[in-house]
């Protein structure tokens, strides 16, 4: 049961780095969004972090998708809360198994 939000956040990750192009002025262009080059220069530390993702061409544009970061969140509560559980019933069965 724990693998299933593991994996579904390892694939949010994924293709939240999918949007991270490695020249993001190319992808500005792609996504027909004009690149502020002033705008990244002022805003450098919000772009490629682990997390938040984000992905700015200009201030009204975001390469990567909104929902990325809430899913990001919630996948990785769910897992913590599915380990959680996991290490509780392991106890429980060793104890009631003596």
């Amino acid at each position: 049961m724990t693998l299933l939000p593991l994996l579904a956040l390892g694939f949010t990750f994924f293709v939240s780095l999918m949007g991270a192009k490695l020249d993001i002025q190319e992808a500005c262009e792609a996504a027909q969004q004009p690149f502020d080059r002033a705008y990244l220069s002022q805003h450098r530390q919000d772009t490629g972090q682990l997390f938040p993702r984000h992905d700015l061409c200009n201030a009204d544009y975001d390469l990567v998708p909104g929902w990325i970061n809430p899913a990001l969140v919630i996948f990785a509560v769910v897992t913590v809360a599915c380990l959680i559980g996991a290490a509780a019933a392991t106890v429980r069965l060793i104890r009631n198994s003596r």
